[in-house]
C-alpha cells in the first residue's frame, strides 16, 4: 500500500537556496514552519476540542470556572479568597469557534505537560488576533484557524492592523504573536498530521509522543529539522532510514540528530556540483569520481564558525560524515524494494551494488581519539576547585553565582565520576540500600552506606547502573532534595507532590517534571572558572566546564589505588574492558608526564646523565616495581643483585627527584635524630662520643651528607614549564671515572 502523502515545509516551495554549510547551521534562525494550512480542517479541531476535559472547554477561564489544575499551572497575580489561590483571567471572546477550541486545546497540553501559563501573554495574543481579525487584510478577516497564515503573515497583519486602527506598544504586541503562533503552530500541526509520523519535516519529541524514545533522553526536547536537506529523495529516504533506525532501538535519539547532521555534507556538496537521483550519477563508472570530488571538498574545506574557525575539518567530522553517508546507501541498498514502495520513487530501485561501499580506506581519515594531556586532574587541582566551589551557592549580592543546584552537580561529579547527564537525569530518589551482611554498628564512619542509582544515557542495556557510595555523597544528595522540596512548593504544587529529576528546570517548571538543563550547567562552569582562574602545575589554566575530567580524575584514582580492572570497570559503568582502558591510558600518560617534571638527582647532588625519558622505560621494563623505592628510583640493571642492602644514599645507582622531598627530609630528621641518640647512649657507655671513623657513624655520616646535597641540588632545581627535562645522574663516589659507553657491565658470578 502506498504511503500517505509527505508533508513539505513551507520552505520546500521555495527556489532552493545557495549553498549553505552544515557548521553553519548554529547559526541560522530555526524555522520549521509546517504547512499546517493543509492539515486543518474544523472537524479535526473540534476533535481536540472534545478530547478535553468538560471543565477544561470554556471559552474563558477565572475565579467562577478555574479548574484546580489550572488555578496551579496559571501564574499568579490577583487573589481569589474564596478558592485560596492567585489566578489571573484568560478570554478567547472575539475569535472564531475553531480558533477559541485551538487555543484551549493548546492550553490543555501545556498544563498537562507541567509547563505554567503566563495569563497576560495569552491576552496579548487574543488582542493582536482580534485586531488581525477586524482591521486586517482579506486573508486574515477570512481565518478561522491559527493555521490559516504562516506565523510571519499574522505578525505583519498584526503590524498593519495596528498601524491603522492607531494602537500603542504595537513593537511589543507584533513580536510576541510571531513567537506565540509559532510555538502554536507546531504543536498544531503535529496534532493534525495523520500520517506516519516520521513524515514530517520536522521531527519534535516535546511535542510528538509517537516519536520513540528512552525514558530519560539528555537530547529529548531538541528538534532535528530535515527541511535543510533540500533534494527531496534525499530528505525523504534519510527520513524513512532514520525512523527505522530509532524505532528498532539501533539509534537513540541523539544519534539521529548526528546522523542527520552528517547527511547535510551531502547535500551541500549536491548543491554546489549536482546530482543524478538517488543513484547520485548516470553510470557505475562515474561514481568514484564523484565520490572524490566528495572527499576532496570535506578534506579542503574551511570552517566558517565556531573554536576551529578558519581551520579545515577535524578528522574524526570527516569520518564519521563519510561512514554515515555509507551506511545509510548500505541500508537503502538492502531495502530498495521497499524503498520503491514506501518513497514513491522507482529510482531507489536501481541502486547497485557498488553504492554498498562508496569510500575506500584512504578516503577516511584515521580515528584520533587520544584524550588531551590534562585530562585526568591533580590533587591541588581538585581541591581547589572544591574549596572555590561555593561560589556556585553563595548570592548574587556577594559576588556568587546564586545555584544551589549547580554546586551540588558539581560535588557530585567531582566525587563520584559519572558522566554530567547521568547526573543532572537523576532520580529524585536515586539512593537504594547498601545489600551487605555486616551490621550496621561495625561500619567505618567513612565507609560505604548506600547504592547510587544513576541514568545511564550512553550504554544501553545492562543491569540497573548503580554505584556504592559514603555518608558524604548522601549527605549532598538530601541537600539537594530538600532544595527541590521548596523549589516545587514555591512554585505552586501541590502539597505532597514528588518532582521527577533531583535537579531541576528553574524556568516554567512548576510540577518538577523537567531536569536541570546541560547548556545552563555549562554555563555556570564556564563563569565558576574565569572566577576561581585555576591552573595546573605546568601552568595550564583548568576548565572546570569540562566535565569529563572528572571522570578521567575518578578512573585514575581508583587505578593507582590498585582496584582491579573489572571492578573499575563496573564502576564507570562500561561493558567492555577497552573501554575501561581508555582511561588507563590516560593514567600511564599522567605517570609518565609526573615523572619527566622533575630533574632527577643523585646521592651526592649531582643531576643524572640519563635521560628521564630512557630512565623512565628502564625502571618501566619487565614490570620492575622493586626498583621503586621510598625515596627514589635505583637504576641497577634487571639481573643485577643488590648488595648494598638499605644503603642507597650512598649508592651510584640511586636517583631521586623534587617529588620525594618531602620523605627525604623526613629521612634526614630521623638520621640526625638516631645519630644523637647513639652519641648519647656511647659517650654513657664509654665515657667519650663516638669517633667519624666509627664504622656505624661513618655509615650515617655519609647518608646525611648524602641527604643534605640532595635538598640542596632539589632547591636549586627549577622546573621548565615544557616538561620536557633532560634527565641528570652522577656518581656516589665523585672520584669514581665514567664507565665507557660501549662496556657492559659484568654479570655477577656465582
Amino acid at each position: 500500500m502506498k504511503s500517505e502523502p509527505v508533508v513539505r515545509a513551507v520552505a520546500d516551495a521555495a527556489p532552493v537556496p545557495a549553498p549553505r554549510t552544515p557548521e553553519r547551521k548554529r547559526q541560522d534562525k530555526r524555522d520549521p514552519r509546517l504547512s499546517v494550512a493543509r492539515l486543518f480542517s474544523e472537524e479535526k479541531a473540534k476533535l481536540l476540542w472534545d478530547s478535553m476535559p468538560e471543565e477544561h472547554r470554556q471559552d474563558h477561564f477565572d475565579s467562577t470556572n478555574m479548574p484546580d489544575d489550572y488555578g496551579r499551572a496559571f501564574r499568579r497575580q490577583t487573589i481569589n479568597r474564596e478558592k485560596g489561590w492567585f489566578t489571573q483571567a484568560i478570554s478567547f471572546h472575539g475569535l472564531p469557534d475553531p480558533m477559541i477550541w485551538e487555543l484551549a486545546w493548546c492550553i490543555h497540553q501545556q498544563v498537562a505537560e507541567g509547563y505554567a501559563i503566563t495569563p497576560e501573554r495569552f491576552q496579548e495574543l487574543r488582542r493582536g488576533l482580534v485586531l488581525a481579525i477586524e482591521h486586517g487584510g482579506p486573508q486574515a478577516r477570512s481565518a478561522r484557524s491559527l493555521t490559516a497564515l504562516s506565523h510571519e503573515d499574522w505578525a505583519r497583519e498584526v503590524q498593519g492592523a495596528v498601524t491603522r486602527n492607531g494602537s500603542a506598544r504595537n513593537r511589543r504586541l507584533v513580536t510576541h504573536v510571531l513567537h506565540s503562533v509559532k510555538h502554536l503552530q507546531d504543536r498544531l500541526a503535529h496534532a493534525y498530521h495523520e500520517g506516519e509520523w516520521w513524515q514530517l519535516d520536522v521531527w519534535n519529541p516535546g511535542l510528538d509522543r509517537r516519536i520513540p524514545q528512552r525514558e530519560h533522553e539528555p537530547w529529548g526536547r531538541s528538534v532535528a529539522n530535515f527541511s535543510q536537506l533540500t533534494t527531496n529523495w534525499l530528505r525523504e529516504a534519510a527520513k524513512w532510514w532514520l525512523s527505522v533506525q530509532l524505532t528498532t532501538e539501533r539509534y537513540v535519539w541523539s544519534s539521529v540528530k548526528s546522523r542527520l547532521d552528517h547527511l547535510k555534507w551531502l547535500q551541500w556538496y549536491i548543491d554546489q556540483v549536482g546530482c543524478s537521483g538517488p543513484q547520485l550519477v548516470g553510470l557505475p563508472e562515474q561514481l568514484r569520481p564523484w565520490l572524490r570530488g566528495f572527499v576532496d571538498s570535506l578534506n579542503s574545506h574551511t570552517v566558517m564558525s565556531g573554536p576551529n574557525k578558519g581551520g579545515k575539518l577535524s578528522k574524526n567530522t570527516r569520518r564519521s560524515t563519510l561512514v554515515t553517508i555509507e551506511a545509510f546507501y548500505r541500508w537503502m541498498y538492502d531495502n530498495r524494494a521497499e524503498a520503491v514502495s514506501v518513497l514513491g520513487d522507482r529510482r531507489w530501485g536501481a541502486l547497485g551494488a557498488h553504492h554498498c561501499v562508496l569510500f575506500r580506506l584512504e578516503d577516511k581519515p584515521r580515528l584520533t581519539n587520544q584524550p588531551p594531556e590534562d585530562m585526568a586532574l591533580e590533587d591541588e587541582v581538585i581541591s581547589k576547585i572544591a574549596a572555590g566551589s561555593g561560589t556556585l551557592a553563595t548570592p548574587k549580592s556577594e559576588g556568587g553565582l546564586d545555584d544551589r543546584q549547580a554546586f551540588h552537580a558539581l560535588m557530585l561529579l567531582i566525587r563520584t565520576g559519572r558522566r554530567m547527564n547521568e547526573v543532572l537525569m537523576m532520580d529524585f530518589e536515586p539512593l537504594l540500600p547498601l545489600l551487605t551482611t555486616s551490621k550496621q554498628e561495625d561500619k567505618e564512619p567513612d565507609g560505604f552506606v548506600a547504592r547510587l542509582a544513576y541514568q545511564q544515557t550512553k550504554i544501553t542495556g545492562g543491569d540497573p547502573p548503580t554505584i556504592p557510595v559514603d555518608e558524604e555523597i548522601v549527605d549532598i544528595i538530601r541537600r539537594q532534595q530538600e532544595w527541590a522540596r521548596e523549589f516545587i512548593a514555591a512554585q505552586g504544587a501541590p502539597e505532597g507532590t514528588t518532582p521527577r529529576y533531583l535537579f531541576l528546570q528553574t524556568r516554567n517548571n512548576p510540577l518538577g517534571m523537567r531536569p536541570y538543563a546541560s547548556a545552563t550547567f555549562h554555563a555556570r562552569l564556564g563563569a565558576l572558572t574565569k572566577t576561581l582562574s585555576i591552573s595546573d602545575s605546568v601552568g595550564r589554566p583548568v576548565k572546570i566546564s569540562r566535565t569529563h575530567t572528572f571522570r578521567h580524575t575518578r578512573a585514575t584514582d581508583l587505578m593507582n589505588a590498585g582496584v582491579p580492572i573489572h571492578v573499575v570497570m563496573r564502576y564507570l559503568g562500561h561493558v567492555t574492558p577497552s573501554m575501561t582502558m581508555h582511561y588507563a591510558k590516560t593514567l600511564a600518560v599522567t605517570a609518565e608526564r609526573e615523572f619527566l617534571r622533575y630533574k632527577k638527582v643523585t646521592a651526592d647532588g649531582r643531576t643524572a646523565e640519563v635521560n628521564p625519558s630512557d630512565l623512565y622505560d628502564l625502571l618501566h621494563l619487565d614490570q620492575r616495581a622493586d626498583r621503586v623505592l621510598p625515596n627514589g628510583w635505583c637504576m641497577l640493571p634487571p639481573r643485577q643483585v643488590c648488595s648494598k642492602g638499605n644503603a642507597c644514599l650512598t649508592c651510584d645507582k640511586f636517583v631521586t627527584d623534587a617529588s620525594h622531598r618531602d620523605e627525604l627530609q623526613h629521612q634526614l630528621g630521623q638520621t640526625e635524630a638516631l645519630i644523637a641518640r647513639r652519641q648519647a647512649q656511647f659517650t654513657a657507655r664509654h665515657g667519650e662520643p663516638m669517633g667519624e671513623d666509627n664504622i656505624w657513624l661513618a655509615g650515617r655520616l655519609a647518608e646525611t651528607r648524602a641527604l643534605n646535597k640532595v635538598l640542596v641540588a632539589l632547591d636549586q632545581v627549577k622546573v621548565r614549564e615544557d616538561g620536557q627535562l633532560r634527565a641528570v645522574r652522577g656518581a656516589g663516589v665523585v672520584d669514581r671515572p665514567e664507565p665507557r659507553s660501549t662496556m657492559r657491565r659484568q654479570e655477577p658470578t656465582v
